[in-house]
C-alpha cells in the first residue's frame, strides 16, 4: 500500500485491517460507513477522516508517465537468469515480471483472472482446461501472439525431460493441443482444480514460438530488455506497444544489494527507490524518516534450516529431531521478526493457508526432549555444520540461538556464516544443513508439489515418500470438504514428522519504498507485492 498507512500504522491497525480499508475503499463504502468501523476500531474522528482522505486519494491517482524507479533485494547471482523455465529466487520472479506476460494473473485474495488468455473454462472434472488467448498482443520483436506461441511456451514444462523449475506442477498434464490461431486446450492425466492458478506462478510466462536466445529475451511484458548482467544489474526500458495500460515508466532498475545495513541505507538516503527485505528491527527508523514506509504483506512464507536426508550426515532422524527442539520459535517471531510473524512448525502451510492442519501439536523449544533425541542420535562431540546467510531477516539469527542452546545439552553447532551472493546456487541444495526461505505459493498443494514432491527440482530436504506423493495428487480431485481437510493434515503431518525441514517461523513480507513508488501491488506471494508490480509501478514526485 501507498504511504497513507503511516497514520494508520500509530493506530495499530493490523496489516489485515489496512487490507480492509483499502478494500472497503475500493468496493465505494461511503465516508459515513467507512468512519463508522474505524472509529469501532478505536480511531478518533479525524483520524479516520484523514486515513479515508489519504486512501480514496491513492487509489483514484492517475498513473503518471515517465522516470526511473530503482528497486534493490537482498540477493543475486551468476546464475541470474531470464529464462522463465529455470527462474528460481526472488530477483529472476521480479525480472519475469517487467519482461513477460502470462495466461493468468493472480490477485490479492490468490484468485486468479485472464491475462493473456481473454477466457478460461474447464470441464466438470477439472481434467480439460481451455484458454481462448487476447488478440492483438505483441511481443518486443513485433511478432504478433498466436497459438503456437503459447503452445510452445507451455510444452518447456511438460514431460519427464523437462528442464523446468516449475515442471512439477505440470506433471499431470497429458499434452497441449491448438484449437485454432487464439485458442489452446490442456489435456490432464488427472484433475486438478488448481491448474488454473498454477498458471500465474512465476515461471509459466509466454515466450515466442522457438525462442531460446535468453541473453537477448523477446516478451510481451511492459519493458523490454536495455541491460542485463547476471548477478550485477537489470535495467528495461518502456515497451510502447504492451497490450494494456501499463509499463508507466521510462525506465525500471532492479539489482541486488546484499548487506541488509547498506540496502536500507541506499533506501534511507534516496539512492534506490524501494528495497526488499527490511530487517524488522529497522521498521521504526524507516517510519520515522520522512519520505519512506513500509510496503508489508502478511503471508505463509516461511524461513528455516534444511536438512539433506540423502546425506549421512544429515539423514539421522533424531540429531534433526534435536535442532526442532532447541529453536526457540518465540524468541524469533517476537524477538527478531518483531511479530511480523508466526510460529512455524516444521511444516510448509501455516495458518494463511485455508488448508493448514491446526490439529498438529506445536514444537516449542524443550531442551528435555532435545537432549533425549541427542543422546540417541549418536552425534556426540562431533561438530554439526549449519552454513547461513542472511537470505531474509532472522536466517542467521535462528541459526544463532540454537548454537546457544545446543551449548547446554553438550551438542556442538558450527555456524558458517557465508555471503548471499551465489548463495542459492553453490549452497542451498548442497550442503548437509543450511538456512533456507521459500515464498508462499497460492495453494497449499502448489506449495508442497513445488518443495516436497519426491520428482521436485526444488525439493531441497531430497525427503521421498510414496504415501505424500500420493495425496499430494489425489487431493486435486476430492470435492468433499472433510475429506480434502483430513487428506492435507496427513501430507502436513508426514512432513512434520518424517521430513528434513525445521521451520520455525512464517514470516511477512517487509519492503520499504519511498513515497514517490505509487502502483504497489498486494500479492502476498514474494517481495515487491508478489512481484507483480511491474507493470503498474509509477513516479509522483508531486
Amino acid at each position: 500500500m501507498e504511504n497513507e498507512y503511516k497514520s494508520a500504522n500509530r493506530l495499530d491497525l493490523t496489516q489485515a485491517d489496512e487490507a480492509t480499508v483499502r478494500e472497503m475503499i475500493k468496493r465505494g463504502a461511503s465516508r459515513r460507513e467507512f468512519l463508522a468501523w474505524m472509529m469501532a476500531a478505536g480511531a478518533t474522528a479525524g483520524a479516520a477522516g484523514a486515513i479515508f482522505g489519504s486512501t480514496k486519494q491513492a487509489i483514484a491517482a492517475t498513473p503518471k508517465k515517465g522516470g526511473r524507479l530503482v528497486m534493490a533485494i537482498e540477493a543475486h547471482s551468476p546464475g541470474d537468469t531470464l529464462d522463465p523455465a529455470a527462474f528460481k529466487s526472488n530477483i529472476d520472479y521480479f525480472r519475469g515480471r517487467m519482461f513477460y506476460g502470462s495466461l493468468v494473473r493472480l490477485q490479492d485474495d490468490l484468485s486468479y483472472q485472464p491475462e493473456l488468455a481473454e477466457e478460461i473454462s474447464t470441464n466438470d472434472n477439472a481434467t480439460e482446461w481451455t484458454f481462448k488467448l487476447r488478440k492483438g498482443v505483441e511481443f518486443h520483436n513485433g511478432k504478433t501472439m498466436t497459438a503456437d506461441d503459447v503452445l510452445y511456451s507451455m510444452n518447456r514444462h511438460v514431460g519427464p525431460d523437462s528442464a523446468s523449475t516449475g515442471a512439477t506442477l505440470f506433471s499431470m498434464v497429458d499434452r497441449w493441443e491448438k484449437v485454432n490461431d487464439y485458442e489452446v486446450r490442456a489435456i490432464l492425466s488427472s484433475p486438478n482444480a488448481d491448474f488454473a492458478i498454477a498458471l500465474g506462478t512465476f515461471q509459466f510466462k509466454i515466450i515466442p514460438d522457438g525462442w531460446t536466445d535468453f541473453a537477448n529475451p523477446v516478451g510481451t511484458g511492459p519493458y523490454t530488455v536495455k541491460e542485463f548482467k547476471p548477478g550485477v544489474r537489470c535495467v528495461g526500458a518502456r515497451f510502447d506497444n504492451y497490450w494494456e495500460d501499463g509499463g508507466h515508466l521510462d525506465e525500471l532498475e532492479h539489482f541486488a544489494i546484499p548487506d541488509p545495513v547498506a540496502r536500507l541505507n541506499a533506501l534511507l538516503s534516496g539512492e534506490i527507490d524501494a528495497m526488499a527485505n527490511v530487517d524488522p528491527r529497522t521498521i521504526g527508523k524507516i517510519e520515522s524518516t520522512d519520505g519512506v514506509g513500509i510496503w508489508a504483506l502478511q503471508s505463509g512464507a516461511f524461513m528455516g534450516i534444511a536438512a539433506r536426508r540423502d546425506l549421512p550426515v544429515s539423514n539421522n532422524t533424531d540429531l534433526i529431531r534435536t535442532i526442532q527442539y532447541l529453536m526457540d520459535r518465540e524468541r524469533i517471531v517476537k524477538g527478531v521478526l518483531k511479530g511480523q510473524g508466526t510460529l512455524g512448525n516444521d511444516q510448509p502451510i501455516g495458518p494463511a493457508y485455508p488448508d493448514h492442519c491446526a490439529e498438529i501439536p506445536q514444537r516449542m523449544l524443550d531442551p528435555d526432549k532435545a537432549k533425549f533425541h541427542f543422546d540417541k542420535s549418536g552425534v556426540g562431540n562431533t561438530a554439526v555444520p549449519i552454513v547461513v546467510a542472511d537470505v531474509t531477516p532472522g536466517a542467521v539469527d535462528q541459526a544463532l540461538f540454537l548454537q546457544r542452546e545446543a551449548q547446554k545439552i553438550g551438542m556442538n553447532i558450527d555456524v558458517q556464516k557465508v555471503s548471499t551472493d551465489g548463495y542459492w546456487s553453490s549452497v542451498w541444495k548442497v550442503a548437509p544443513f543450511c538456512a533456507t526461505q521459500w515464498n508462499m505459493r497460492p495453494t497449499a498443494n502448489i506449495m508442497m508439489s513445488v518443495a516436497f514432491a519426491s520428482t521436485a527440482k526444488w525439493n531441497e530436504s531430497y525427503w521421498k515418500n510414496e504415501q505424500f506423493d500420493k495425496l499430494l495428487v489425489d487431493v486435486l480431485a476430492v470435492t468433499d470438504p472433510v475429506q480434502r481437510k483430513q487428506m492435507y493434515c496427513d501430507m502436513q503431518t508426514l512432513i512434520h514428522e518424517t521430513g528434513g525441514s525445521i521451520f520455525p517461523a512464517h514470516t511477512n513480507y517487509i519492503d520499504g519504498a519511498a513515497d514517490h513508488v505509487k502502483g504497489r501491488t498486494h500479492v502476498p506471494l514474494n517481495n515487491f507485492g508478489g512481484c507483480e508490480s511491474p507493470p503498474f509501478l509509477w513516479r509522483d514526485d508531486a
